[in-house]
Parts: structure tokens; C-alpha cells; sequence
């Protein structure tokens, strides 16, 4: 009855396909899925070869309307764990869980993380779902996947902490180059414009400023109107903004539209925010994502600056 449930979730129009390991019958390892590819990563490098992972976003994904596949259903019900980032950002496996079942063996982590709330927000219980910019909040999920894995596995619970050790102390080392970098920026250039408001616990961490964002929400499930945009061009103006940042899972066009309206420049390097780099890219693990972002950032504000002075 189940399986047949499975297929009636899947929609007319599919995301690339999940990146999907396929554990043989006789497989023994700890069958995991991950939602996004933050928290896959976590439970790849925590997990190492004493799970069988199956991350349901693939690299570059809008992670807010993701919709799932009958393969990606199938991998849910057949889960010993499910690792969900939380913090309302899978609205959609809400639904799959109702009719898959498997509630019991959903774990969310961000539990720990002081999530923000946007002054904006037009539901007073929203809350900031990008909550795993910042290398503190990171380390705290990485953590959380460990201690995940070691409840459902005690018998490796060893291995599960050795490799979140190693793992931490590269994120606490790109935090300390993180907090150089951004120092070089002056801080009358610390205003930020992204595509969309999810750099919020990268900026508070570090000591940016947000300015404004082309879609204003934390997701980009409508265009921003006329309005809002002409407000957005004459803050960019008003603030003496130089550089309006892309995002790797948000198209640009409205974001190039306000820039050659303002004389700011899009920065055509993206940064990471809903979504991990693909491997290669630099911004395929976590404390990799943070520094590419760090290092975007800075490079853009810094000759910014240099352009200005």
C-alpha cells in the first residue's frame, strides 16, 4: 500500500535527479538520507563508509520548492535515519513523511542554532532557514549529524566522532580566515545586496551589513514587483553599493537589470547559499562554501573600495 502511495507523489515537473546511492539488499551499513546537500555533506564526512547515503537535492538546487521524485520517496521509506536541515525549510517533506511514514526515525539539525527571525517576516513564527552560513552553525550541525548517526549506530559511535573531530577543526580554521578577510574590508563598504535574503547568519556572524535583496524573502517563489525594485535601485544608490551578489541557485536577470540601472556590478562569481558547489568547484564541503563566500565577498568589497578611494 505504501509503494503505491510513492508514486502519487511525484509531480509533472522534476529537478535534476537526487543523487542517489543504491545499498544492495545485503548492505549492512546504516542507510541514511539526507535532504539538502549542507546536511548530506555533513553525514558524507561524519558517516564516512559505515553508512550508505542517498542526499535527495543535487548540487545547485533551490532547496525552498523542491519536488520529490517517486525514487526520491522510495529512498525515504527505506531509511534507517532521516536528516533534515529543519528550521522550515523542507516544506515539502512534511507531506512525504504524512504519507510514507517514518517520523520516528526524522532527526532535525538545527536544533541547537539560535535561528534568526527577519524584521520583515510576514508570519511572526517565520524564521531564517540558511542557518548553516556561518562556520559556529556549521560545526553545530556537523555535531548534530554525529551525534545522529552515533544513537542509531553505538557500536560505531567511535568512528563517527573521530571524523566530526577532523572535521570541526577544519570549520574553526575557516572561520579564524573568514574573520581576517572580512576585517580588510572597510567598513563603510560592508553593505551587502544579494539575490535573495539568505546571508543573514553569514552577515551577523561576521560583521556585514544588509542592505537589500532582489527577491525580499528568504525564498524566491515570486518576483518582486515594480515597486520594490525602484525602492531596491535607490537604496543601492543611496548607500553607494558597488557590487550586488548572485547566488548559484537564483537566476540572475533581475539582479543585472537593477545593476545596469544603478552602475553597481553583478559579481559573476556566485555565491553558495541554498545550495553546495559541485565537486570541484571549491564550494563542495562546508568550511570550502564559507570561504568561497568569504573570499567572494571580500575580493568584490575590497576593490570596491579601491575603485572608490
Amino acid at each position: 500500500m505504501r509503494r503505491a502511495l510513492i508514486g502519487s507523489l511525484a509531480l509533472a515537473a522534476m529537478l535534476p535527479a537526487c543523487a542517489m546511492s543504491s545499498p544492495s539488499p545485503n548492505d549492512a551499513r546504516l542507510r541514511v538520507v539526507a535532504t539538502t546537500t549542507q546536511v548530506g555533506e555533513a553525514a558524507r564526512a561524519v558517516g564516512g563508509d559505515d553508512v550508505a547515503l542517498t542526499v535527495l537535492l543535487p548540487p545547485g538546487a533551490e532547496a525552498h520548492d523542491f519536488e520529490l521524485t517517486p525514487s526520491a520517496a522510495a529512498a525515504l521509506e527505506d531509511a534507517g535515519l532521516i536528516l533534515q536541515s529543519g528550521a522550515g525549510l523542507e516544506g515539502w517533506l512534511e507531506q512525504a513523511i504524512a504519507t510514507i511514514g517514518g517520523r520516528d526515525r526524522l532527526r532535525d539539525m538545527s536544533a541547537g542554532v539560535e535561528l534568526r527571525r527577519p524584521d520583515d517576516a510576514a508570519d511572526a513564527e517565520e524564521t531564517d532557514p540558511h542557518w548553516w552560513l556561518s562556520a559556529p552553525n556549521a560545526i553545530t550541525l556537523v555535531e548534530n549529524v554525529r551525534d545522529a548517526l552515533s544513537a542509531a549506530r553505538p557500536d560505531l559511535a567511535d568512528g563517527f566522532a573521530a571524523r566530526a573531530a577532523g572535521y570541526v577543526a577544519r570549520l574553526e580554521a575557516a572561520d579564524t580566515e573568514i574573520r581576517g578577510l572580512i576585517a580588510e574590508i572597510p567598513e563603510a563598504r560592508r553593505g551587502i545586496v544579494t539575490n535573495h535574503d539568505a546571508l543573514g547568519y553569514f552577515l551577523d556572524e561576521y560583521g556585514l551589513r544588509f542592505v537589500g535583496s532582489v527577491f525580499p524573502s528568504l525564498d524566491v517563489s515570486s518576483e518582486p514587483n515594480p515597486a520594490q525594485l525602484a525602492e531596491l535601485a535607490d537604496t543601492i544608490r543611496g548607500e553607494g553599493v558597488v557590487a550586488i551578489f548572485s547566488e548559484s541557485a537564483v537566476n540572475p536577470r533581475l539582479a543585472q537589470a537593477i545593476a545596469d540601472e544603478t552602475g553597481a556590478q553583478v559579481v559573476e562569481t556566485p555565491l553558495y547559499t541554498d545550495a553546495m558547489g559541485p565537486p570541484g568547484s571549491g564550494g563542495e564541503t562546508l568550511d570550502g562554501m564559507l570561504l568561497h563566500n568569504a573570499r567572494v565577498i571580500h575580493d568584490a568589497l575590497v576593490a570596491g573600495a579601491a575603485a572608490g578611494s
